[in-house]
């Protein structure tokens, strides 16, 4: 008979496997956030630091409860009308019994005991709930559970996440990809695009689709080099693709380097349906220009700022 043994660091590793989820998907108040205070029982949570590893013991609940041990967070960094993710990750290992949720409220205290939600409150907060929930004879685990090591995690929800809790999934990824595989290129933006790389005449070109959506235009080109004309270009409220001659100066005054960027722009104030066609129809533009050296995603202008988009090109290949 032959016996498989599976050596301990394999074992080690596959018990700090997030096999266990809970999660909880909202938009941000659309009002401007309030500061609230923060109290000792509640803990930040924000999109510049998305994401907190602790490790608890818990306990089991009471007879009249379901969960033994209330959490609150206080989640910051968010943009008014944006959808976000709210999520909780622990090993396979640990059975609890877990909840999470968030709320909307003023600047109150939401483990106060006559704490009510508001739907038009200014400040968002998480909460999680939970409790072990396991059987064993060893006497030991019963009165003293195992430590669970947490991973709480806010981020922000894509397009195609949204739509992936949807039923419909599959069929619009296939309406969406007969549209892009329909859309034409028009001669200019071939043009403009070499007279970028080769004739170094233009600085950026900002492509779009036409009102019918059935072709993509040049809707703007500049020789102009400063950044922030090119920002200034980029619509609030609607979808655009581009190409910017991004110059940057390398450390230790080793000189310049320039990198060709694709931009994406996806802002959250778009439209769903423009959002869902110019996904859609990136891949007819973006294979018809050859020697794009970087590609940006930008869904808010803090995603294509200077400084976001010079860490990107300069740790990509060739950066230095």
């Amino acid at each position: 008979m032959h016996i498989s043994i599976i050596p301990l660091g394999l074992l080690l590793l596959i018990s700090h496997v997030y096999a266990n989820i809970e999660q909880v998907r909202f938009f941000a108040p659309f009002s401007t956030t309030e500061q609230a205070t923060l109290l000792p029982s509640v803990t930040p949570l924000s999109l510049s630091q998305p994401s907190i590893i602790k490790t608890v013991k818990p306990e089991f609940a009471p007879n009249e409860s379901k969960y033994a041990i209330e959490e609150w967070y206080l989640l910051t960094d968010l943009k008014k009308g944006s959808f976000y993710e709210f999520r909780v990750c622990w090993p396979a290992t640990n059975p609890l019994e877990l909840k999470v949720g968030v709320i909307k409220a003023s600047n109150l205290d939401p483990t106060d005991e006559l704490y009510v939600a508001e739907s038009d409150g200014k400040v968002m907060y998480a909460y999680i709930k939970y409790s072990a929930y396991y059987f064993t004879h060893v006497k030991e685990l019963m009165e003293s559970p195992t430590p669970v090591t947490f991973e709480l995690i806010l981020s922000k929800c894509t397009l195609l996440v949204v739509l992936g809790d949807s039923v419909m999934m599959q069929s619009l990824l296939v309406i969406l990809g007969v549209v892009g595989w329909n859309v034409a290129v028009n001669n200019e933006c071939l043009t403009a695009f070499h007279e970028l790389k080769l004739g170094k005449t233009l600085k950026f070109i900002i492509f779009a689709l036409n009102d019918t959506k059935t072709e993509i235009v040049v809707v703007d080109k500049s020789s102009d080099p400063s950044y922030d004309e090119f920002i200034a270009k980029l619509p609030e409220n609607d979808c655009r693709y581009a190409v910017y001659d991004f110059e940057y100066e390398l450390p230790g005054n080793e000189g310049k380097r320039s990198k060709i960027c694709f931009v994406t722009w996806s802002p959250d104030e778009a439209p769903v349906r423009s959002k869902m066609t110019y996904a859609s129809s990136k891949e007819a533009i973006r294979r018809s220009l050859n020697g794009i050296s970087a590609e940006i995603q930008g869904t808010d202008f803090s995603e294509v700022a200077y400084e976001s988009v010079l860490d990107k090109v300069s740790r990509g290949p060739g950066s230095h």
